[in-house]
C-alpha cells in the first residue's frame, strides 16, 4: 500500500486493472478546481491568453461546456482507477448523433506518470467507445506537449489539423 501511494509497484507486479469510474460529486469538485487552474496555465503558456484575462476566460469556458456540472448531458467524467485506487481523471464529450468521443481532458496523477497509465486509460476509453458504438475518438493537444503527442501517436491517433501562431510584437505596441 505504501508503494502504491508513492506511485511505485512492488517488484514483479506489472499488471494493471485500469477502470473508468464515473466521478462522484467530491471527485468532480476536486477535478474541476485543478483542471481550471491547469487550463489557465496552459493557455497563458501557449500565449493564447494573458495572465490577467485567463482566470475569467477559463471559468467561462468550463461554465459553457459543463453548465450542469457533473450532470451535464453528453459529458462523461471519469476517475481513472487501478485496482480501485485513483490514478487520474478523464473528461470526454460524447456526440451520440455523430457517434464520436472528444477527449477534453486526460490527467494522470504526477506520482503515477511514466508507468503506462496514459496508454492504459486510452485502452479503457477504446473499450468504452466500442461499448457505446462510437466510431472515432478525437482530442486536442498543445503543441509543446511532446510526451502526450508521443502517447497519442503510439495509441493510433493521427494529426488531423495543426494551428500555428507567431508573435510579432508586444501587445503594448
Amino acid at each position: 500500500e505504501e508503494l502504491k501511494r508513492a506511485g511505485k509497484r512492488p517488484l514483479g507486479v506489472t499488471t494493471m486493472d485500469v477502470q473508468l469510474q464515473p466521478m462522484n460529486a467530491h471527485e468532480y469538485q476536486q477535478w474541476l478546481d485543478a483542471s481550471v487552474q491547469e487550463y489557465i496555465a496552459e493557455k497563458v503558456h501557449a500565449g493564447t491568453w494573458t495572465a490577467e484575462e485567463a482566470p475569467a476566460l477559463a471559468q467561462a469556458s468550463y461554465a459553457e461546456l459543463l453548465p450542469q456540472g457533473l450532470a451535464t448531458p453528453s459529458e462523461l467524467l471519469w476517475t481513472v482507477t487501478d485496482a480501485g485506487q485513483p490514478v487520474g481523471s478523464l473528461w470526454v464529450h460524447w456526440d451520440q448523433d455523430k457517434r464520436t468521443f472528444f477527449v477534453y481532458d486526460i490527467v494522470i496523477d504526477a506520482a503515477m506518470r511514466n508507468q503506462g497509465y496514459g496508454q492504459a486509460t486510452l485502452t479503457a476509453l477504446d473499450a468504452e467507445a466500442r461499448q457505446r458504438r462510437v466510431r472515432s475518438i478525437g482530442l486536442h493537444v498543445f503543441g509543446d506537449n511532446q510526451r502526450a503527442q508521443h502517447v497519442y501517436a503510439k495509441m493510433g491517433f493521427v494529426v488531423t489539423d495543426i494551428n500555428m501562431s507567431k508573435v510579432v510584437g508586444d501587445a503594448d505596441d
